[in-house]
């Protein structure tokens, strides 16, 4: 089985998304059929790690919008993503591969780790390498520099945006 495990804020959503009540759980429909294109090409599963996944609003509302998934990774308070989708696969031995699609880093750097920035959501070109490593074409992820990821992980600890 391959998975994708999903963060939902930054990759189905971004800067330009229209919401004009500031609504939280908000799913842009152009960023949602660009990843229904890509579950449809790969036959992956998904797996929500969104921090909406332990909000029963966030769950409720993927569901609504159409988000397809079969399961969210574990609440594991304090502990960084990559715990809580180490704890997930740990569970379920059958994933012959997966990726992390996620605008934040979260600690996730030994993961195969697809990053788009929260500015455009998920990318045609990210779509195009997460189709080709589910294919074995390639091990390359897409992830930011180094230097960006350190930013982002000061920024996830300053938040404690950590789930």
């Amino acid at each position: 089985m391959k998975v994708i495990f999903l963060d939902i804020d930054g990759v189905l959503n971004c800067s330009k998304t229209h919401n004009p009540r500031n609504l939280p759980y908000v799913i842009d429909p152009k960023l949602l059929k660009r990843f229904e294109r890509l579950l449809e090409r790969t036959g992956a599963k998904v797996v929500l790690s969104s921090t909406g996944r332990y909000d029963a609003a966030g769950l409720f509302s993927a569901k609504r919008q159409g988000v397809p998934f079969i399961g969210v990774t574990p609440d594991m308070p304090h502990k960084p993503r990559r715990k809580e989708i180490l704890a997930w696969l740990k569970g379920h031995p059958k994933v012959a591969r997966y990726v992390v699609i996620d605008d934040d880093d979260d600690g996730l750097d030994d993961l195969p780790l697809f990053q788009p920035s929260a500015s455009t959501g998920l990318t045609e070109k990210i779509v195009t390498g997460v189709v080709d490593f589910f294919d074995g074409k390639t091990d390359k992820v897409m992830r930011s520099n180094r230097v960006v990821r350190i930013i982002e992980n000061i920024h996830a600890s300053l938040t404690q945006h950590k789930g």
